[in-house]
């Protein structure tokens, strides 16, 4: 599934990890290259807190995050956009305003506001059957629940698809009691993130979902990779469209980092607005042209 997370706050990118976690594509957006970089920092710190914990068993996420400064390319073909900026109103209006009329018709363009409603926040929109509240627990990786909120235009199919979207991640939608949003007290945090542990651990599809092997060669003189090595293999996305246009075919490589995500067009975009690598942030000191045979 393609997924955008608009915000790159602590919510913004626990959402947009649990994402990928899932085997999501992920693209975050921030308009500030600076945000970009720490999420991307924030992102390794947590694959590196999961595997010590046991929930990932490789170097990466089975989906990619790609970390954009510009709002169009992250929600032109999303199927799901989560907004998770700051708790401003006229902010979140103005941007779902503008996602509304960059995304494809049938996205879902979810709100996880603590403070607003979603009829309030979707009040300048186009698409409101289209908008639905559903606001992530922290902490995100562990905590199952997620509310959801409903403006009076969301129809069923937009709560049917978010139901079982969230239900593949193994989250339970629930609804808001009276008023009040459900804020979780530390010790009910610490007793669903260990009770969530438990389950994802004796969970077979989890542990067969994130085993890997690499099988050993037939051919005489061919060994397969160790375990070790293996996880050192770099992921490679099947994606062949530019991740930035969608439009045209990566055909470049961004050095230093040689991550070949985007066409040659959006590469020197990139360059020029001295923005950093969707991949890895790093920033792009060159641009080399592949020529695919």
């Amino acid at each position: 599934m393609k997924v955008a997370v608009l915000g790159c706050g602590i919510l913004g990118v626990k959402i947009a990890g649990a994402l990928a976690y899932h085997g999501h594509r992920v693209k975050m957006y921030d308009n500030n290259t600076e945000t970009l970089n720490k999420a991307y920092s924030v992102i390794e710190e947590d694959k590196n807190m999961l595997r010590q914990e046991g929930l990932l068993l490789q170097k990466n996420f089975l989906g990619t995050i790609y970390y954009l400064s510009g709002l169009q390319e992250t929600v032109k073909d999303a199927d799901f956009i989560f907004e998770a900026i700051v708790d401003d109103l006229e902010m979140k209006q103005d941007l779902f305003q503008s996602a509304s009329q960059m995304c494809k018709n049938d996205a879902v363009i979810a709100t996880n506001s603590l403070k607003f409603h979603i009829s309030d926040i979707a009040k300048k929109s186009s698409n409101k059957e289209q908008m639905i509240g559903l606001r992530f627990l922290y902490p995100v990786y562990y905590i199952p629940e997620v509310e959801i909120t409903l403006s009076q235009q969301t129809s069923p199919e937009t709560i049917e698809k978010g139901r079982k979207f969230l239900e593949k991640m193994g989250k339970t939608l629930f609804f808001r009691s009276g008023n009040e949003p459900l804020i979780l007290k530390e010790e009910e945090k610490e007793t669903r993130k260990q009770l969530r542990l438990e389950q994802i651990k004796n969970s077979f599809g989890m542990t067969h979902l994130f085993k890997k092997t690499v099988p050993k060669l037939s051919h005489d003189g061919n060994e397969a990779p160790s375990q070790d090595e293996a996880e050192g293999i770099p992921c490679i996305s099947s994606e062949q469209d530019c991740a930035i246009c969608m439009a045209n075919t990566r055909d470049c490589l961004l050095c230093p980092c040689h991550h070949m995500v985007t066409c040659y067009v959006c590469s020197n975009m990139l360059l020029n607005k001295q923005d950093g690598c969707p991949i890895c942030r790093k920033d792009i000191t060159e641009i080399v042209k592949v020529y695919h045979s």
